[in-house]
């Protein structure tokens, strides 16, 4: 199966916040990616003496993010989501909303990748899982016999998933992270 990388494009709705605190609304929809270049100028057509912008909309970052925020936070995850492969996209969305506020944001896809453990239907299945995938070569053959075939997958999970693992529940299963 091939991964490639997301060819979407996020797109902004950014304000004049000044302009927004006294009841008018001046803005327009932008690139997210771009949004950072965006002037006061810009959205008022000409100089003006307003300086803080401030995005209040926002479509197609798949649950990256949340509510409002500034333009060069929703251009860095803009970004992020353009270093993605389809399979990714709804774990670092939920990685980010978690996470996110601690990271460096020029290097959130490197770290989300680092801790990310991918998606599985529970935490015994992730448990066995990597069990079997740490496990020596003859001890693999020992796991399809009894007393590794009657394990109890969903208590070994328990003890596993006390540490640093943790589990985000998704409507299907669970994606795993082994955050910083």
């Amino acid at each position: 199966m091939t991964t490639t990388s997301l060819t979407i494009q996020p797109r902004v709705w950014i304000c004049c916040l000044a302009c927004y605190n006294s009841g008018y609304l001046v803005g327009d929809w932008y690139d997210a990616d771009a949004g950072d270049l965006v002037t006061p100028e810009d959205l008022h057509g000409g100089p003006t003496d307003h300086e803080e912008l401030w995005v209040t909309d926002h479509e197609d970052f798949h649950g990256a993010l949340e509510g409002e925020c500034s333009p060069g936070h929703a251009a860095e995850i803009a970004e992020a989501l353009q270093g993605l492969t389809h399979d990714e996209l709804g774990a670092f969305s939920v990685w980010v909303a978690e996470w996110g506020d601690d990271v460096n944001n020029a290097h959130w896809v490197d770290r989300f990748r680092d801790e990310y453990r991918g998606f599985h239907k529970s935490e015994g299945h992730y448990a066995q899982e990597w069990a079997e995938d740490t496990s020596q070569d003859e001890d693999k053959e020992r796991m399809t016999r009894w007393p590794w075939n009657s394990i109890d997958w969903d208590r070994a999970a328990e003890e596993l998933f006390s540490g640093d693992l943790h589990a985000e529940r998704v409507s299907d299963g669970i994606y795993v992270f082994c955050p910083r």
